[in-house]
């Protein structure tokens, strides 16, 4: 059987795309479940712990196939999020106490 060069960039595509899917459908059920009236929603209200388990799962999944892509595929794919802003302090700072260097 002959090795075949496996196009990295592509297979993290495709990986991030399905698990992201995944959540997405699994996300639409958590809600037609929470917006049901009646005898079904009291049937299938108990699913919905589940489904934020399964949600979370794949969440965290997301998280370790990202950051185990090459470290360009992150950067540029339309769901990474890849800054980050941080409102810079007013005023000045007041100085740290303790360890003074030596």
């Amino acid at each position: 059987m002959a090795v075949k060069h496996v196009d990295i960039k592509g297979y993290c595509d495709t990986l991030y795309n399905e698990l992201y899917s995944m959540k997405e459908k699994l996300m639409g059920l958590r809600s037609e479940i929470e917006y049901m009236e009646g005898k079904d929603k009291t049937i299938l209200a108990p699913h919905v712990r589940h489904l934020n388990e399964l949600i979370q799962s794949i969440e965290w999944k997301l998280e370790i196939f990202a950051k185990s892509c090459p470290v360009d595929w992150t950067k540029f794919h339309e769901r990474s999020e890849t800054t980050a802003s941080v409102p810079a302090p007013e005023g000045d700072l007041p100085s740290a106490g303790g360890f003074a260097g030596g």
